[in-house]
């Protein structure tokens, strides 16, 4: 059954829709700018899309190559992406695990249009243990590297995770509590090491939280389906028009 149509429909009448595409003259409509994660496409942020876009908002769901460059390449890449943006509607942002990270960095310089609201996906503030366990051990420790230059580097409290900083942006957080998902290689990972710790499956819970947030909202999803989940759209977009989930 689709949950989202009603959890919108509460929504309604707090601070109003979105002003719709082509709806008068006087504003253009809020827009959304979607960051897909590690490994893969704008496909993954097609569901988010398509709700956002019927709440009125202007999307732009982001494509971007996560496992040809590093990650100050993938910052800088999206600064000039949004350099070339229409400067006139206020943009919000929303990113899924490394597009998180790669929107906590390019967004602590101002971009040249007014931002509003962030929202981050299961993002690895701290790293990742299953990076962590892969490396550790001889036969494994090249397989991060499969899937990026990105991956190699996040590993658990890597070092330049700490040096990230924090946009000046109202920035709500969902973090996944589904620790396995048969469909996600690194929930594998982590049953076959024995991992304890309370997790999407990919990125643990206290990794995900990020201090200093406005809201944080847990919920029972995993990492790798997370913006594709009725319960996270609903959320995203209520805090997109509220600053709280």
């Amino acid at each position: 059954m689709n949950t989202l149509a009603p959890a919108l429909s509460r929504m309604q009448g707090r601070e109003g829709p979105a002003k719709r595409e082509g709806e008068g003259n006087e504003t253009p409509p809020d827009r959304v700018i979607l960051l897909h994660g590690l490994s893969r496409t704008r496909r993954s942020m097609a569901r988010m899309a398509a709700a956002l876009r019927r709440e009125g908002y202007h999307v732009i769901n982001h494509g971007y190559s996560s496992r040809r460059y590093g990650f100050a390449e993938l910052v800088a890449q999206f600064r000039a992406f949004c350099a070339g943006l229409d400067p006139a509607p206020r943009t919000h942002f929303v990113g899924h695990s490394l597009g998180g990270l790669i929107l906590r960095a390019a967004l602590c310089e101002t971009p040249p249009f007014p931002c509003g609201r962030l929202v981050l996906l299961g993002v690895p503030n701290r790293g990742a243990l299953s990076v962590t366990r892969l490396q550790a051990k001889g036969w494994t420790r090249a397989l991060p590297g499969l899937l990026g230059r990105c991956a190699r580097e996040l590993y658990r409290d890597a070092p330049w995770l700490a040096s990230i900083g924090r946009p000046p942006l109202e920035t709500g957080v969902i973090v996944g509590t589904r620790r396995f998902d048969p469909l996600n290689p690194s929930a594998w990972i982590n049953r076959l090491h024995g991992a304890t710790e309370d997790s999407d499956g990919t990125v643990e819970c206290d990794s995900a939280r990020l201090e200093g947030a406005t809201a944080i909202l847990t919920l029972d999803v995993g990492h790798t389906f997370m913006p594709a989940d009725d319960g996270v759209i609903a959320a995203v977009i209520r805090f997109l028009r509220e600053g709280r989930f």
